[in-house]
């Protein structure tokens, strides 16, 4: 029997059944949702009202299309910072993008996104859509936001399927909290897009969602480093499958990687870099890593959602270096040590001689003439190693070693070694170089010298260009 909205003429004042009474008030809850929501996945920018256009109090707001009327603009800031303008119900608000970087083109995506599933929620709430509100129900909101940027046609007005993207979500999320003879699960989903043919599934293929989870050997069957789950156009899990054998199968040899990507992933990203597939993997810290377009554009951690945009952070690396192997070799390098939860400071200094003696100790440099003043025995007196050296003829796994010790690995334009394991010398005596921790006091400083990347122990890569954190990754 169909619930009307309409509340009973004889219902009590107060206690009557119903859409709010004040349509203003309606329309206040969706706005809040989003600028909540907003927040939660851009910590560091300011939602600031716009009332420019204020609206009439005296009647309540109404969208043309008779919904939310959700609507995007890029705005630069003031300062140049790349910025947005939203609408909702007519009422505007603009978002204010914390660091130089401003808002990248995954970010503005994801918010035409979150305008999407708003949307939906809102045409499913007066029944104009036949979509169950069970499915934007199971769930996070948030991994519904991420569900819509990787697969919008699941929140189309007329979609009627849930997303797959987002059972797969919920489904890491619980086996997440599972273990399997004592140890953390660790899996992964490959979703096939809809650019591939839909082929007829296998006999007794079961949906894939939440409920598969209490297969606890199903962690077991598939690592997430090698073999992954197939997740067919229907939602079914049809297949698993070693995802590199599955590259080499369905990719070109020729096949590469724009961005750069951990060593561990590369097939991973590369599953995804053509026909619209999205790979998750739940990693053995809990993290679940997402990948499409041929790079890790979401992850989950720490209970929230990260956008990645590697493609845009990697741009403003590489035209700061301005020599595209080294910056690329240098990227890499530190993908490969924040994924083993490794410190460290990775500098380039295009004038050395201005470095030199300023931020690297003499005694430090490789090359300068200056020996150890200690005899002892220490890292200044197996430096000989590195001497003449560049890493850019240099193996990975060395780069990455030199790049972990306590210290920075320092460069010239050139990829020559200059130092590692250096202790960066600074003077923070303006009260903006002085920052929570050494290390990135330490990128501050010397991040006005040349460019600089630092890598955190707890998964987080920064870059800094001219005494200051332009991006976080």
């Amino acid at each position: 029997m169909a619930i009307s909205i309409h509340p009973h003429p004889g219902a009590p004042e107060g206690r009557r059944f119903g859409a709010p009474r004040d349509p203003r008030a309606f329309v206040r809850i969706f706005i809040g949702v989003f600028v909540r929501d907003l927040e939660s996945f851009f910590p560091g920018c300011r939602v600031e009202p716009l009332d420019d256009d204020p609206p009439d109090d005296s009647k309540p707001r109404r969208s043309r299309g008779g919904g939310l009327d959700f609507r995007l603009v890029e705005a630069p800031a003031e300062d140049g910072r790349r910025g947005a303008v939203v609408s909702l119900f007519g009422a505007r608000h603009r978002i204010v993008p914390e660091g130089p970087m401003g808002l990248g083109d995954e970010d503005l995506r994801l918010i035409r996104a979150m305008g999407a599933v708003l949307e939906l929620n809102y045409q499913v709430l007066f029944r104009r859509s036949s979509t169950s509100i069970l499915h934007l129900l199971r769930g996070m909101p948030e991994d519904h936001y991420v569900a819509a940027r990787l697969e919008p046609s699941a929140y189309a007005p007329g979609g009627s399927a849930p997303s797959r993207v987002a059972e797969a979500v919920l489904a890491l999320r619980a086996m997440a909290l599972a273990t399997y003879e004592n140890r953390r699960v660790t899996t992964g989903v490959l979703i096939l897009g809809s650019d591939v043919a839909s082929t007829p599934s296998p006999a007794g293929a079961l949906d894939f969602g939440v409920e598969l989870t209490g297969l606890k050997s199903l962690g077991r069957l598939c690592d997430g480093k090698r073999a992954v789950m197939l997740v067919d156009r229907a939602g079914r899990l049809v297949d698993v499958v070693d995802v590199h054998e599955w590259v080499r199968r369905e990719t070109p040899a020729t096949a590469e990687l724009e961005v750069p990507c951990p060593r561990s992933y590369r097939a991973h990203a590369l599953a995804t870099r053509q026909g619209g597939h999205v790979c998750l993997v739940l990693g053995r810290r809990q993290e679940i890593k997402v990948f499409s377009g041929g790079a890790q554009t979401f992850g989950h951690a720490h209970g929230r959602w990260r956008v990645h945009d590697p493609a845009s952070k990697f741009a403003i690396w590489r035209d700061a270096v301005a020599n595209p192997r080294l910056a690329r070799v240098l990227f890499q390098t530190a993908l490969e040590l924040v994924e083993e939860r490794q410190g460290g400071l990775l500098v380039v200094f295009p004038e050395p001689s201005r470095a030199i003696g300023r931020v690297i100790a003499p005694e430090d440099a490789l090359g300068g003439g200056v020996e150890p003043r200690s005899e002892t025995l220490g890292r200044r007196s197996i430096r000989y190693l590195a001497e003449g050296r560049s890493v850019l003829a240099m193996a990975p796994s060395v780069v990455e070693a030199m790049a972990s010790l306590d210290g920075a690995l320092a460069v010239d334009a050139e990829g020559r070694l200059l130092a590692f394991g250096a202790i960066l010398r600074h003077d923070a005596s303006s009260p903006r170089d002085v920052a929570e921790g050494a290390r990135t006091t330490a990128a501050i400083v010397a991040s006005r010298y040349g460019p600089v990347l630092k890598i955190s122990e707890d998964g987080v890569v920064s870059c800094f260009l001219d005494g200051f954190r332009v991006w976080d990754l």
